[in-house]
């Protein structure tokens, strides 16, 4: 059973600096599709802005006459662009925290600000590299290393007999 354990261990540890290796890699291109969609937001919001602009109004009163329309189609466009507006804003809150997080923290930092577009595409996209990042390998290690003594321990509080009857057992046997 020891030799399965520290098996256990050895591939675990193993597993975690890879895989913490390679988290700075997945948050560069997150990074980048992030700044690709908030670039196009953006785009998409000033054009509205420069619409209303040339009716010298707002986005929030061109947004209120497009809502006063009968029309439906119309009616959704004020929802399309103050939707275009809180995307914009939005994407840009996510670079600027990703952006002046710490080095270490920019995983958490991107965590915290996950786009629900652009976080599943950068995953699906990521490609594992060759590169290893010894910072957060050593934090793949130890994350890999607690995860296993705790593993062991659950493992130990459910299947090891208590020494009481380890005791009984071995004086039946001799």
């Amino acid at each position: 059973m020891k030799l399965f354990r520290d098996l256990c261990l050895i591939a675990m540890i193993a597993a975690g600096g890879i895989g913490g290796s390679q988290i700075p890699q997945l948050v560069q291109e997150y990074e980048q599709r992030l700044g690709g969609a908030r670039d196009e937001a953006v785009a998409a919001h000033n054009k509205d802005i420069e619409d209303a602009g040339a009716f010298g109004l707002s986005l929030e009163d061109f947004a209120d006459r497009y809502r006063a329309s009968d029309d439906a189609a119309i009616r959704s466009g004020a929802d399309n662009m103050l939707r275009r507006r809180d995307r914009a804003q939005a994407l840009d809150k996510a670079l600027v925290a990703l952006d002046e997080a710490p080095y270490m923290l920019r995983p958490w930092a991107a965590f915290q600000h996950i786009d629900p577009v652009v976080g599943p595409a950068t995953w699906n996209a990521f490609q594992p590299t060759l590169t290893i990042d010894p910072r957060f390998a050593v934090s793949g290690l130890l994350i890999a290393w607690i995860m296993h003594a705790l593993l062991a321990l659950i493992w130990r509080m459910i299947f090891a007999r208590t020494r009481r009857e380890r005791r009984r057992f071995d004086r039946r046997r001799a």
